[in-house]
């Protein structure tokens, strides 16, 4: 792989030190040295690889770059853009591919290793799920290096996940609802400062997901529309950021029941917490 950017050594003027500097082209062609003002080597062989990065995403054809250069480089160009979660799941997609085929270059991936990613992933006993999320996330990745003119063309183009049959849905009897309402109820009696029993009323009634319910605001509940509005939060004083899942923000209703409950909830939190189902100790922790 072509080296970008050289690191060399500047000695000082009384030729008893020395500090590195940074030796490439920008991107019009012109030869830059900038010093780095320090000779640390581990930190300047870091700084060297930051530019290193920055230069090759810049280059508007395809490129040759190992599979953790090019991974890496993805996970730089898409952060701000997702959820960190799926920042995170795409970094141990990308470990996983790369332990499998190797640290091979870019380039030269064919859809025979997308083959052998997802044999790997079977003697990891992994669920059929579980390997067409990560074969989507692959996907996605070697999709985007095209569009941006990494590669001449993404080899997964064809590659089909293996079938995974659709999980039976769940649903709850009428009976089964008193019950998981009872005991949240006796768990909350025993001093559990959540209250349980709101928090599975409202998601039952709903259909709201846990981190949803714990990122209720009261300003999110409408008492006279009755309605709460699943939306996501700004990292301002009194909230921390967290975004929606799917970007699925919504508007549901409740019932008078639902809010009754709200109301009386409430009526007997502190002054000082935004949050419906966050006790008051957690969220000044947070």
């Amino acid at each position: 792989m072509k080296e970008l950017v050289r690191l060399r050594m500047r000695p000082s003027r009384d030729k008893k030190s020395f500090r590195y500097m940074l030796d490439y082209r920008d991107q019009d062609g012109k030869r830059r040295q900038i010093s780095l003002g320090h000779a640390d080597k581990r930190r300047a062989e870091r700084q060297r690889y930051e530019k290193q990065l920055e230069l090759r995403m810049n280059v508007a054809e395809p490129i040759s770059m190992r599979l953790t250069d090019f991974f890496q480089d993805s996970l730089i160009r898409t952060k701000g853009q997702v959820r960190a979660t799926t920042l995170k799941e795409r970094a141990k997609t990308m470990r996983d591919f790369t332990e499998c085929v190797g640290d091979i270059d870019v380039q030269d991936v064919r859809y025979q290793h997308s083959e052998r990613f997802i044999q790997y992933c079977l003697k990891q006993n992994l669920l059929a799920g579980t390997i067409t999320k990560k074969v989507k996330q692959l996907k996605r990745i070697f999709q985007l290096a095209e569009d941006r003119g990494q590669l001449d063309r993404h080899p997964l183009r064809k590659l089909k996940p293996p079938k995974a049959p659709k999980r039976k849905i769940r649903v709850f009897t009428d009976q089964e609802c008193h019950v998981l309402c009872k005991v949240a109820r006796q768990y909350e009696e025993k001093g559990s400062p959540i209250r349980w029993e709101l928090l599975i009323r409202i998601a039952l009634g709903t259909g709201m997901r846990r981190g949803e319910l714990l990122n209720t605001t009261w300003r999110d509940i409408d008492f006279a529309r009755m309605t709460v509005d699943v939306s996501p939060k700004k990292d301002r004083e009194d909230t921390w950021e967290w975004h929606i899942k799917d970007t699925e923000r919504r508007t549901l209703p409740l019932t008078a029941e639902l809010v009754r409950l709200l109301v009386e909830h409430q009526m007997s939190q502190p002054e000082g917490c935004p949050y419906i189902f966050v006790p008051i100790a957690r969220y000044e922790c947070i």
